[in-house]
This record gives structure tokens, sequence and C-alpha cells, in this order.
């Protein structure tokens, strides 16, 4: 059992989310607990208590940082040429990026969207920053493609595209897409393709 104050709060936070995230890699959280937390980094879970405020507050520590790890994921593919030939294979790319990093970390991807914060612990203003900033992503290349689009219709549009998409990868992630013959990615590229036409984009390239 590590010495108090062997290490600061700040360096067991980190040890505590990496303990989680590793867990995630192999096993489902149902499977852990604070107590097994606190044992694989050597402190009592009074400690990560005090840390984190409750395991739920661990928790979403963990799907912060994994939050944070799938915008920068997206946000890379973002930074193609700018051009209006380019933003649907931009939104494509950011779809590919999204749903590779879903099956490299299924467990802690699923988490992002299965904790719910509470009264008592809710959301840091990191995490919903970076919940912002996604959509941001999002909201910008549509934009570009669409400039004719309001703000309000905007955000709309952004949400209806984005959430096709999260809704096939997590299906697909519990393997029940049910589509004998076509793979996850035809099919985010078909939605992406069916969404954009609907909202008045029309490009030959991507009529189905």
């Amino acid at each position: 059992m590590a010495r108090r104050k062997e290490h600061t709060h700040d360096e067991i936070r980190a040890m505590a989310t990496t303990a989680v995230k590793r867990h995630l890699g192999g096993e489902p959280l149902d499977s852990l607990s604070l107590r097994k937390v606190a044992q694989a980094i050597g402190y009592v879970p009074s400690t990560l208590v005090n840390i984190f405020g409750s395991y739920q507050g661990l928790l979403l520590a963990v799907a912060e940082q994994t939050l944070e790890e799938l915008y920068l994921r997206l946000a890379a593919k973002a930074q193609a040429p700018q051009s209006q030939a380019s933003e649907s294979s931009r939104l494509e790319a950011m779809a590919t990026a999204y749903q590779q990093f879903a099956f490299e970390q299924p467990r802690a991807f699923q988490l992002i969207f299965e904790l719910k914060a509470t009264d008592e612990q809710g959301l840091s203003d990191r995490h919903a920053q970076l919940i912002a900033q996604l959509f941001g992503l999002i909201e910008s290349c549509l934009a570009r493609l669409l400039p004719e689009l309001s703000t309000d219709q905007l955000l709309l549009a952004s949400r209806g595209l984005w959430g096709g998409v999260h809704g096939l990868v997590s299906l697909a992630l519990d393997d029940k897409l049910f589509a004998p013959g076509i793979s996850i990615e035809q099919a985010i590229s078909h939605h992406l393709a069916v969404q954009l036409k609907g909202l008045g984009y029309h490009k030959e390239a991507l009529c189905c």
C-alpha cells in the first residue's frame, strides 16, 4: 500500500483513470469497483473519494479523457484543405474516425454515453466544452457545404446527421446492425449521403 503523500493528487488522479482505462481494455465496467481501482494503484478507496468525490466522479473523469481523445481524433480529420468539394469527404473521414475509435476502445467509448451526470456529480466545464467542440466540427463542415442554413438549422442538422452515425456505430458494436453483406463503412457513407441530399446538398458523387 502506498504511503500517504507518496503521490500528489494529480498523480493519483492520473493513476486511477489509467487503471480504469486499462481495465476497460479487456473487461466490462460491471466487473470493476472503486475498491478494485484503489487496490490496483496501491491506495484506499477513501483517497479516491477525496479526489473524485465518488466512484461516479472517477468514471466521469475517465469519460472526459476518452471524449478528449475522440475529439482530437476527429479534429485531425477536420483539417483537410478548405474547399466545398472536400467538405463531404471531410465529414466522411470524421465519421470513419469515429467508427474506428469506437471499435478500438469499445468499452471506453460506450462509457461516454452510458454515464449520467447527477445533481451531486455534474459534468465538468471541460467535459461540456468538449461536447460542444465535437459538434462544432460537424456544424462547421455543414456551414461550408450549406451556407444558406441558419444557426438553428445547423444545430438541428448536425445532431440529426451525427446521431445517425452514432446509432449505426453503436449497433455495429453490439453486432446488431443486421445487414448481411453491408459493412458499417457502407452504412455510414449511405447515411451521410442521404442526409446531405435531404438538407439540400446535391453532388453526383454522393448519389446512392
